[in-house]
């Protein structure tokens, strides 16, 4: 009888949710809202404050209220954290088994001085620190080219083949010889130009006029057709004085070409380096890598998001984060500038889960992963040891179905992982922003993601944009459902934010709606989950 009823209700919230949203929105109502709305409109309700939050400040009015809350672990997987922050000290991880700064692993755990979370993109002497770092899409590119040199690409096995065409695709240094070759080929035609000029003007010197007032012959050769209105457009942009010799014009395709060929000089350089060699340095088979340290100067990504989940919400200052009961553990493994590499991001994962988190949030990813089983085992031990992770959907603009964000929920084998939810991002008028990426397989949910309020770098505050800030929104809930309902798994967690999500009528939508948009089909809502936590906690032995 039980189990009857739980599906009863778990089958009627959604319908009760659907017949509450019926605000409507004008374009100019929705236009005002980009630029004025609550500075914590993340946190509020369409009834009362006519914004498409979460629901978070009516939960803690209505059911949180009085009850007791279990402290929580969420390790923030990202590019540092601004551990000395007036709004986050109270908050952040600290490892009780680790004496600070003796140079010895105290807890026997493979890392040293780990007092409150690690760093994977340092050296152990802590001199060198990975800030810049390229796409893995071009480091993976470089790799390819070097071990595909002598070798006829076209007799690749299929899957080796569709790999490296996808690079080929993703990778903006194929994509700067493609412009090289192209730049070229355009600058090989010039001659063409000039031989057409001459024939039509025998026997006098050619000016810029001449090139502006003539229509060309080769009408049916596109590139020539594009090379001559180039040249009449550069001849403009540099302001030539229309009697001067057209030959000056021609010094286009020079340039362009010897453009082309520095800026892929300079790319290639870029993408070769590789800054992990010093960190790898004298490694041992199985050892760890990176040091303690947390703080840099660019970390202000990884300071918005662990604000956004849990931002001291007692001592009236700044903001409040999402989640009252939490500890912070930051890990590093990414960069402001550049992709993650699979092997830190792996490792971060096992060193969450083994040193006591229960959700993981992870705002970062990459259209390529070449050690993707890494990963996906790693995500497996997370699932075995029932921890949560959330991670953003990605700011492409690009079905997920079809174009894959790394780190997948999807595993090699083609399960999918239960413990891992997939963000989108909304705005306060209930609509997909425009960068975010969609999928009616691989986005599970939408959360706010527009000019989300947060914590910065040295006790600021600021509103950023992204899947990134989804994300730890949806984190944050998940926290609350954890602290205040300890019983429920990870995977019941995410079924219940599935189930509970704000469904907002197809008729006040526009052209892209949410429910073709994504799993659940709607944006995460804070009350209705506790709601439902608070039903199923009781039913759980």
């Amino acid at each position: 009888m039980k189990k009857i009823s739980r599906l009863f209700l778990v089958l009627l919230l959604p319908l009760c949710l659907n017949a509450q949203q019926k605000v409507d929105f004008t374009a100019a109502k929705k236009k005002e809202l980009f630029t004025h709305h609550p500075q914590n409109w993340h946190l509020l309700s369409i009834e009362k404050d006519s914004v498409y939050g979460t629901e978070v400040n009516k939960a803690y009015a209505e059911i949180l209220k009085g009850k007791t809350a279990k402290k929580v672990v969420v390790a923030v997987i990202d590019a540092g954290v601004d551990i000395k922050h007036e709004d986050l000290k109270s908050v952040i991880w600290t490892n009780h088994n680790e004496i600070p700064g003796n140079g010895i692993d105290d807890d026997h755990n493979g890392y040293v001085d780990d007092v409150h979370g690690w760093n994977f993109l340092g050296s152990a002497d802590g001199k060198t620190n990975i800030e810049f770092a390229t796409s893995e899409d071009d480091r993976e590119f470089v790799r390819l080219s070097k071990l595909y040199e002598h070798v006829d690409t076209t007799k690749l096995n299929a899957g080796d083949k569709k790999y490296l065409n996808q690079v080929k695709r993703k990778s903006s240094l194929a994509q700067s010889i493609r412009a090289l070759g192209s730049a070229e080929e355009l600058a090989s035609k010039i001659d063409s130009v000039d031989r057409f000029l001459k024939k039509t003007f025998p026997n006098k010197i050619i000016t810029v006029q001449n090139l502006y007032d003539t229509k060309p012959e080769f009408t049916e050769d596109k590139q020539m057709v594009l090379l001559y209105e180039i040249l009449k457009m550069r001849a403009q942009a540099l302001k030539y004085n229309p009697n001067l010799p057209v030959n000056l014009v021609y010094k286009f395709g020079d340039f362009t070409v010897e453009a082309a060929k520095k800026n892929l000089q300079q790319q290639y350089i870029s993408s070769s380096k590789d800054n992990r060699e010093i960190i790898m340095a004298g490694l041992k088979p199985g050892q760890n890598w990176g040091n303690g340290q947390l703080n840099f100067s660019n970390s202000d990504h990884g300071t918005h998001v662990a604000g956004a989940i849990g931002a001291d919400r007692a001592n009236n200052i700044g903001i409040e984060g999402i989640a009252d009961d939490v500890e912070i553990m930051p890990i590093r493994v990414v960069v402001p500038q550049g992709d993650e590499y699979d092997e830190d991001v792996a490792k971060a994962i096992r060193y969450a889960v083994d040193n006591g988190a229960t959700l993981i949030n992870m705002s970062f990813g990459k259209r390529v992963s070449p050690h993707k089983a890494l990963v996906d085992d790693a995500i497996e031990y997370a699932e075995k040891k029932d921890v949560l992770i959330v991670r953003g959907g990605g700011n492409f603009t690009e079905n997920a179905d079809q174009f894959i964000f790394y780190p997948s929920q999807f595993y090699n084998n083609g399960k999918k992982a239960s413990n891992v939810i997939t963000v989108g991002a909304t705005s306060p008028a209930g609509e997909i922003m425009g960068f975010s990426n969609f999928g009616k397989k691989s986005i599970d949910l939408f959360a706010p993601g527009f000019d989300v309020y947060s914590t910065e770098m040295n006790n600021k505050y600021s509103g950023m944009h992204g899947t990134s800030m989804a994300s730890p929104v949806v984190c944050g809930i998940a926290a609350l459902i954890r602290s205040y309902y300890p019983k429920l798994s990870a995977s019941e967690v995410k079924n219940i934010l599935m189930q509970t999500v704000t469904i907002i009528p197809v008729e006040l939508q526009g052209k892209l709606k949410l429910q073709d948009l994504s799993v659940s089909g709607g944006i995460v809502n804070a009350y209705q989950a506790l709601k439902l936590a608070d039903i199923q906690s009781k039913q759980t032995k």
